[in-house]
């Protein structure tokens, strides 16, 4: 994993616990709570995002907000829809600007997954349009990779 590589953050804390309960350290079992609690809690530097200025007549720059926020926020209003769980959300940018946004679901089964996907997808943009701007607001991908019951 390279430095600013922060798009699938509980995918990098299941493998440092599989990393660790291997290791046959004695007592592990009753630290490992805190250290994970202590990774989860340490500041991770993200890329900026730039932002639509809501009032650019007023004072002249740039507004920007980190991919962190924005990848937050996205959880956040993607969570608590009984016909999907995200499973992961990628958003790549290049020199500030958001590329797209991937969002892979794991579908409930016998729920109508094309409406599902579509709720997904218009809570994005609406969010993406709500941190950034409406005219920064990419491509949303949907994806379901999974369905369960």
């Amino acid at each position: 994993m390279a430095v600013g590589d922060y798009h699938n953050h509980e995918t990098t804390y299941r493998r440092a616990r599989q990393i660790l309960r291997a290791v046959p350290e004695p007592g592990w079992e009753a630290i490992e709570s805190s250290v994970v609690a202590a990774v989860r809690a340490t500041p991770r530097g993200g890329w900026p995002l730039d932002v639509d200025d809501p009032d650019p007549a007023t004072t002249s720059g740039v507004l920007r907000v980190s991919d962190l926020a924005l990848g937050a926020a996205l959880g956040r209003a993607l969570r608590g829809d009984p016909d999907y769980v995200v499973t992961d959300i990628e958003h790549p940018s290049d020199d500030g600007v958001l590329q797209r946004v991937s969002i892979f679901i794991s579908g409930r089964y016998g729920a109508d997954l094309a409406a599902a996907a579509g709720r997904v997808r218009r809570r994005a943009a609406a969010v993406v349009a709500d941190v950034l701007g409406p005219s920064r607001v990419p491509e949303v991908e949907v994806e379901v990779t999974d369905v369960h019951r």
